[in-house]
């Protein structure tokens, strides 16, 4: 990376750990069944159904809205609603469709697009976002935000995988 401006190293480090983030949320949703992409721990908790449609919902109100023009309004209780049913196919496609939409929009950025405040003269209702945040802050809080909830889906996936779980990082060493 010597020789990198830092726009570039900025913009490829965000952009690597999207791709880390997509791959490894679709690999351990594709080891777990249709019940287990609905199941829940309790009433107040959710299930990876519940989180991909957030996770996409988040993507298209807080990043899409700015790059691509407003969307319809966003229904965020439904997307925790515990009888919410997403497919494992769906799941996987949220999961694909919100990392491939954050990877364009980023690779699309030139330095000065990170700096830019798109929310000055339109901030979003339903957002953790002040109206002077930058690209570059909204990058960030998604990145933060997306890693909170694939933390979550890491979590669901072992507690109903139990041993068959095949992790996506590094195998713990057998004792």
């Amino acid at each position: 990376m010597v020789g990198m401006d830092m726009h570039s190293n900025l913009a490829d480090s965000l952009i690597s750990k999207f791709v880390l983030l997509k791959s490894r949320s679709v690999a351990v949703v594709s080891q777990l069944s249709e019940e287990d992409i609905l199941w829940s721990p309790n009433e107040e908790s959710n299930s990876i159904a519940n989180l991909a449609l957030h996770i996409r919902e988040t993507v298209r109100h807080r990043v899409e809205a700015i790059f691509f023009g407003p969307q319809e309004i966003r229904d965020r209780d439904k997307e925790f609603h515990s009888s919410l049913v997403v497919s494992k196919d769906e799941a996987i496609a949220a999961f694909e469709q919100s990392f491939d939409i954050l990877i364009q929009v980023v690779k699309g950025m030139s330095e000065e697009d990170f700096l830019k405040q798109p929310y000055m003269d339109n901030p979003p209702a339903q957002s953790a976002m002040n109206k002077e945040a930058t690209v570059l802050d909204i990058c960030l809080q998604m990145l933060a935000h997306l890693s909170e909830h694939a933390g979550q889906i890491f979590y669901i996936a072992k507690a109903r995988l139990n041993d068959q779980y095949v992790t996506t990082t590094f195998p713990k060493k057998k004792e």
